[in-house]
Order: C-alpha cells, then sequence, then structure tokens
C-alpha cells in the first residue's frame, strides 16, 4: 500500500468548498434480509394443495403447504318448525339455491294421516270458484273443482239487426235485465264516417237559437250553437233621474223606439224614476242608447255586467253517421238559402247492430234468451261455440294434514249450509318439519345459512358434530428482502384475498445508498488528477534507456525518464520514472535495459473498473465488504466472538465483550475492531498488547497507537499509560475511541467505508492510498472473520452515481 500525506489546512479548507458545492444525500436503508412468507388459511391438505398449485400456476412462484396446529369444527344448522310440509320442501330448495348447502327435511312429532274434503254440489262455474276462494283465505286449504253430471254445450244467441247504436244499447240492458244472460253488441254491415254539419252564421244569440231548434225539429239530427269573432261584454245603461212616472214611461217607450233597446224603469224616491236597459252588447250598441239620451241632455251612464257574448253565431251538429243524414241536414239551410258545409270528425260506425249473448250453458238458457227477442217480434238464432262444461260443480280439497285441519274445512262448509264428507288419501306426514343441512365446515358457512333463515322469518340454531378438519397454511421460503417480502404479500392478498404474515429467517445485509452529485465520469476525471497507482502490470516487460539505469543498485538515475512498453523510442510512454525511484534489472538489451516496475500509473478503464460501484455484486459478499459501514454495530454476540474468533489468540481470548462494548460505544463495527487488533497484536501476542510496566503500573496497547518504526515499546506503552489503558478491556475499548475519532468519524473526512477510504467521493484529495485495487484487497481479513459468525447484521453504504 503507498501512502500520502496533506497539509491539514488546504484539506479543511477545500473540504468545506466541496461540501457546498457537493451536498450529500442519503437514501434510507434496504432491508435484505432473508424471509418467510406464512399466507392464507387452508381447511384440510386437499384444499391447501389445490392453492398452492394455483399460486405456482399463477405466479410461478414456488412454496409449500404445512398444518398450522389448529382445527376447523363441522357443524349442522337447523331451522325452526315449519309447519307445513309443501312450505318444508319450498324452504329446503331456496336453502340450497341460497346458500349453496346441501340439506333435508324432517318431520317433528307424531305421524299424521292425510284426508280429502269434497263438498255436495253447487250450481255454475262461477259459482264455485267464490267459494273454493272463500275457502283458502278463511282457512288455508286449498283444493280444485270437478264437475258433475251430465256435460253440456255452450251455445251463443245472436239477434238480428237492430237502427242505431242507441237502439241497440237500450235493447241489450232490456235483455239482460230481463234473461240475467250476460252479452254485448256489434255493428252490422259497412262501416261509415261521422260527420259533423255546420252553418253559416247568424246575427244574434236569440235569432241563432230559434233557427237551431228548427233544424232540430225538421230534421231530427241534435245540434248546438257557438259564437262567431271575438266575444263582446253585454253592458246595461242607466239613466238619470226623472220626475213622474208617466213622464218615466213616455221616455222609456221613446227610448225604446228610437233605439230598438228594451228597458224598463225603478222609482228611486221622490216621484223620481230611473231608465236601465237591458244587457247590449258591444259598446257600439252602447253609444246608440247614450246618443239618444245625451241628445235631450239627459244624464246617463253604463256599467258592465262581467257576462261575454258575440254579434254572430254558428250552428254545428253533433256527430251524424253516414251521408244520408249529412245530405238531410245541409237541405234543412239549404232550403232556407242559408251557408252550410260539413266535415269528417275522424270516428266511424254502424247504422245497424246485433246482440250476441256470452255463451251459455245448456239449451234451457238459449230458450230463455230466444224467447226474450221472440216476444217482442225481433228475429234471434243460436250457434254452438264447441266448449263445453257442467250445470253443478263438486270442490274436492287438497290433501289435509289430520282430523284438526279436516274439521276447520267442515266447519266452513256446515257454517253455510253446504253439503261435505270427507275421507283419508293412504298418505302420512307430520305436524310440524325441520329443515337440517348437512354437515359444514367452519362458522362462515354457519353465519350464511342463519342469515338466510332470518330474511325468510325462520329462526336457526346450529351443534357441532364432534368431526373436525386440520388446517394449513402456504409458506414461501427465502424471499430476499422486506421490500420484496411486504410486495408478495400485498400481491397475494390481492389476487387471493389471503393474510400473511412474514417472519425473519436470517438476518441480511442492510443496504443504504449515497448520491454525491456527481456523474461516475465526472468522478473518474477527477481521480485521474490523482495519479492512480496499480500493481496490476507489475510482471510486464518494460523498459528504460539505459542510460539512466544504475544497474548494480537498480535505481533510476534522471528525472522524468520514460518507461516504455518496448526497446524502442516509438512505443508507448507507461509513465515517467524520477531519480532514487527502484526497478527489478531483467537485463540489458543494447541500448535498453529491461526491468519490472511494481507501481505503475493506471489506466482510465482501470481505474474505472475498481470506481464504478456496479461492477461488485451484493452476491459476490467479499467484494462487496468494500462498502460495508465501519460506523455501524454488526450486533455481534460475544459469546460467539469468544468461540469463534478470539479462541486462541493469546491476550485477545475472551475479550469480545470488550469488542462489543467498544462498538457501541464509540459506533464502529467491531469486526473492524477485532481485525485492526489481531494485525497489530500478532494475534493476541506481541509484548505491548501482553503489558508493558510503565510507572509501576502494567498497561496495555491493542491498535499499536503511540508505536512507531522508532520507537515501538516505549512509545506505544508511554501512550497507553497517557490514556489509562491499565486492562486488556481498558486498551480494547479506549482504543476504539483513537479509530472512530482519527478514521471514521474524522471531523474533517468522515470516511466510514473501505471505499471512501480509497476513493473519498466527498474529498477525494484526501485518500489513505493510490493503489487502485487498495479498497477491494483490504476486505480479506474483515471478510475472513465474518465467516466464522453466524449472527451479525451487514450494513453497506454504497455511492449512487448520476
Amino acid at each position: 500500500m503507498r501512502k500520502k500525506s496533506y497539509n491539514i489546512v488546504k484539506i479543511i479548507c477545500v473540504s468545506l468548498l466541496f461540501f457546498l458545492l457537493f451536498p450529500k444525500t442519503t437514501d434510507a436503508y434496504i432491508d435484505l434480509s432473508t424471509y418467510k412468507l406464512y399466507t392464507g388459511k387452508f381447511s384440510g391438505e386437499i384444499q391447501a394443495n389445490a392453492a398452492l398449485n394455483k399460486l405456482h400456476s399463477e405466479t410461478e412462484w414456488t412454496g409449500k403447504y404445512q398444518p398450522t396446529g389448529t382445527y376447523e369444527e363441522y357443524y349442522q344448522i337447523q331451522s325452526s318448525e315449519i309447519f307445513d310440509q309443501g312450505h318444508a320442501k319450498n324452504v329446503l330448495n331456496q336453502f340450497t339455491t341460497s346458500t349453496g348447502i346441501p340439506a333435508y327435511y324432517v318431520g317433528l312429532g307424531d305421524k299424521l294421516l292425510y284426508y280429502q274434503l269434497i263438498t255436495g254440489g253447487f250450481s255454475g262455474e262461477e259459482t264455485v270458484k267464490q267459494i273454493l276462494q272463500a275457502l283458502e283465505t278463511e282457512t288455508g286449504i286449498t283444493g280444485n273443482y270437478v264437475g258433475i253430471g251430465e256435460k253440456l254445450d255452450y251455445y251463443q244467441i245472436i239477434s238480428g239487426g237492430f237502427n242505431g247504436e242507441t237502439t241497440a244499447k237500450q235493447i241489450l240492458e232490456q235483455f239482460k235485465n230481463s234473461t240475467g244472460i250476460n252479452a254485448s253488441y256489434v255493428g252490422l254491415g259497412e262501416k261509415l264516417n261521422y260527420y259533423q254539419i255546420i252553418s253559416g252564421g247568424f246575427s244574434g244569440q236569440a235569432r241563432t237559437i230559434e233557427i237551431m231548434e228548427q233544424f232540430k225539429r225538421e230534421t231530427g239530427i241534435g245540434a248546438f250553437y257557438i259564437g262567431l269573432g271575438t266575444p263582446q261584454s253585454y253592458y246595461q245603461l242607466v239613466s238619470g233621474g226623472f220626475s213622474g212616472e208617466a213622464a218615466t214611461q213616455n221616455i222609456l217607450q221613446q227610448f225604446e223606439k228610437a233605439t230598438g233597446i228594451k228597458g224598463s224603469y225603478v222609482f228611486i224616491g221622490n216621484n223620481r224614476y230611473q231608465i236601465i236597459s237591458e244587457p247590449v252588447l258591444g259598446i257600439k250598441q252602447v253609444n246608440i242608447g247614450r246618443d239618444f239620451f245625451k241628445s235631450n241632455n239627459w244624464s246617463i251612464t253604463y256599467k258592465d255586467t262581467g257576462r261575454v257574448g258575440y254579434d254572430r253565431y254558428q250552428i254545428k251538429s253533433v256527430p251524424v253517421l253516414g251521408t244520408d243524414l249529412v245530405n238531410k241536414g245541409r237541405n234543412f239551410f239549404k232550403n232556407n238559402n242559408w251557408s252550410v258545409t260539413y266535415q269528417a270528425t275522424g270516428q266511424t260506425g254502424y247504422e245497424r247492430y246485433q246482440v250476441i249473448s256470452d255463451p251459455v250453458l245448456g239449451l234451457d238458457l238459449v230458450n230463455k234468451g230466444r224467447n226474450f227477442f221472440k216476444s217482442n217480434n225481433w228475429s234471434v238464432t243460436y250457434k254452438p261455440t264447441g266448449q263445453s262444461g257442467y250445470e253443478r260443480y263438486q270442490i274436492i280439497s287438497n290433501p289435509v294434514l289430520g282430523l284438526e285441519h279436516v274439521n276447520k274445512g267442515r266447519r266452513f262448509f256446515i257454517n253455510n249450509n253446504w253439503s261435505i264428507t270427507y275421507k283419508p288419501t293412504g298418505l302420512i306426514g307430520y305436524a310440524g318439519y325441520r329443515v337440517i343441512s348437512k354437515p359444514v365446515l367452519g362458522m362462515t358457512l354457519v353465519k350464511k345459512g342463519q342469515e338466510f333463515f332470518k330474511n325468510n322469518n325462520l329462526s336457526a340454531t346450529y351443534q357441532a358434530t364432534g368431526n373436525r378438519l386440520e388446517q394449513y397454511q402456504i409458506v414461501i421460503e427465502d424471499i430476499i428482502g422486506y421490500e420484496n417480502v411486504r410486495a408478495a404479500n400485498l400481491k397475494l392478498n390481492q389476487m387471493y384475498g389471503w393474510i400473511g404474515t412474514a417472519i425473519k429467517t436470517k438476518v441480511g445485509p442492510q443496504l443504504m445508498y449515497t448520491n454525491y452529485g456527481l456523474s461516475l465520469n465526472s468522478m473518474l476525471d477527477i481521480q485521474m488528477t490523482r495519479s492512480p497507482q496499480t500493481d496490476m502490470y507489475r510482471n510486464e516487460r518494460r523498459y528504460v534507456s539505459a542510460e539512466f539505469v544504475d544497474m548494480a543498485r537498480q535505481v533510476i538515475t534522471g528525472n522524468g525518464v520514460n518507461l516504455r512498453t518496448a526497446p524502442s523510442i516509438d512505443s508507448e510512454i507507461v509513465q515517467k520514472l524520477n531519480s532514487g525511484n527502484s526497478v527489478l534489472v531483467i537485463g540489458k538489451i543494447g541500448d535498453w535495459v529491461e526491468v519490472r516496475v511494481t507501481w505503475q500509473n493506471a489506466k482510465q478503464e482501470d481505474v474505472k473498473s475498481y470506481l464504478d460501484p456496479s461492477n461488485f455484486s451484493i452476491d459476490n459478499t467479499k467484494d462487496y465488504f468494500q462498502f460495508l459501514k465501519l460506523s455501524q454495530s454488526a450486533q455481534l454476540n460475544a459469546a460467539e466472538v469468544n468461540d469463534k474468533i478470539l479462541n486462541g489468540k493469546g491476550i485477545l481470548a475472551g475479550k469480545g465483550q470488550a469488542f462489543v462494548d467498544a462498538a457501541k460505544k464509540y459506533n464502529v463495527n467491531e469486526v473492524y475492531l477485532i481485525a485492526h487488533a489481531l494485525l497489530e497484536t500478532g494475534n493476541g501476542t506481541s509484548k505491548l498488547a501482553n503489558g508493558i510496566e510503565v510507572n509501576g503500573k502494567t498497561v496495555y496497547n491493542m491498535y499499536g497507537y503511540g508505536a512507531v518504526d522508532a520507537c515501538p515499546l516505549t512509545c506505544g506503552a508511554q501512550t497507553a499509560y497517557d490514556n489509562g489503558w491499565f486492562t486488556p478491556e481498558a486498551a480494547i475499548i479506549g482504543g476504539a475511541k483513537f479509530i472512530s475519532e482519527d478514521y471514521i468519524y474524522n471531523t474533517t473526512f468522515q470516511q466510514d467505508t473501505l471505499y471512501k477510504m480509497r476513493w473519498n467521493p466527498i474529498a477525494p484529495w484526501h485518500q489513505y492510498a493510490t493503489d487502485i485495487s487498495w479498497a477491494y484487497k483490504q476486505v480479506s481479513s474483515i471478510y475472513n472473520i465474518y465467516q466464522m459468525l453466524d449472527n451479525y447484521t451487514l450494513y453497506y453504504d454504497v455511492p449512487k452515481y448520476n
């Protein structure tokens, strides 16, 4: 290893500048421990195996299943009592369909006989239907009816034709009232359009009414009138007062004669009278009346009556069927030289109609209907419908269970004075039933079954059968990293709904990345300015001009001497050598000397291969130890350290707890302290480690602090005395403080990994070596110690370049 020293003031100033220019950002640790994931809950080995196969098929993950040591019980669900076998069957079918749980039903109590109730005869099918419905409503007993006696044909009675729909309606009602037979009427012949006859305009409402009434009398056609144009208000003229009744009568006669407006007078007191006209239509008539009074200098006013009317009116007929009636109505107006039109209403109808009965059973009813028409001298026929039926019917109940229900049905008929008997069917049943599930596994299905019965207004209980099934879970092993096991657990929950538990089976590395704000190429450029060295080419042939080599002393005698790859001035210059540099002389070839040089300038690609963290894999644990955080405790067990590392190591044997305590106190990796101590003490055998007396006290120095080549024991012992290292434990713990302060937590250069000690991304000019493979070479002793241990945690800090 080649070391360099620097001016401390220069280093501090430049370092502070670098920290300002390149702020350090550190990511959280990534846990790379090994985990097992226990997931899912499966009833029985078959279900667990199926789930495992599905998992492998859909994710390609491997795992195994294992028993959990717990069991799930089998249960049977029982409904409350159901009081009808048909209802029990229906509940059973719904239960299995809705829940998917197989089940059956059983009878409760003693067996009972089924009976059928049989009535006497009832006249008419409608009557027996009503009685059957009443039976079900009042007793809950259902049944059917059957015809008794001879089967008869159904017929329809068909009348001849009647003029007009109104006539047909009247005859239909008479027929129904007289015979009790239901019927309807239908049109005969061609369907005709309905029309409306519309007159021209007539002046005055009274005249219009007079003409309308004349139209109705002469044609037999109904009609009405409507106003034409804009409606106008009706007014009354009210005069001032006139003296004397005779004078008032005279003025009223003059008014009526002059205006054509009728009026009357009223006494208003003191022998004075007032003239009031009949209502007149519109302001024009009002003004005619007012002009009469004004021309005689008599006072006159008028008032609105609140009624409205028209100057002209129009007569419209009710809808008439066919053009014959239209022409009859039109001729009335035409014969009087009055304008007339007509229009279709959009409706249609018939001139003649016939009455058709509903189907009637037997010829007795047919003859009854025929006689109605014959007695009125109206034509009538009848025809069979092709259907048949009975005059009388009998009710036969569906089977009823037990005499209690039989008697309930009998009372219904007896109370109505209807004949009733009963007979056994030969079937037997129970007063009540219960639906019982087949054994189901676990309470989930039990609750599902209970919910069904609750929703159907039934209660339910359950009981264990005594059988049970062992529970299993799937185990996925060797999942590396907490984030990976967390992601796997989440995926299984999303895919299958499984809830998993992760168990750490092996403490694995804790990985963090530090971003230094530099690209790899920028960092490489900086490192190339530091004259990085390598011994990779120590066995490669190199040549120096014989003029600058002291063959006897094997040293260079000039400055800036070219070291070449071949004995020729045209060959590549590897580097410059200076006076005093040692070389291994192999031999002389003409004017050239073949030499070997251990330390040579490293090529850029060589530097990059060691500088780039991505060239080292965490899977190759030894190489990765250059990123091991020496500022992080490995969480070692002191007993394991004593047994596997310090056993047989002289004074250090049994001192594992001291190294553990030192690591905790000063936040230094225990293995780094142990490796340092083993190296400096010669595996615990050096004099300085085993105690030297100073001023009457034995002191110990485990890390060689204060010991230099010219003064190894005295100076090292004095340093131990000055720091109070009077026991091996004190020397181990106290010396750790110096390692922590001088190397790991140096206030200027915090270099807590071998990689940082070599390359120092924060302050590249403060490096412990120029050898590009220095960090790589230093890991062996630390790695070898870890290989002896089982219980530890590795913390890595890996640079991240942009």
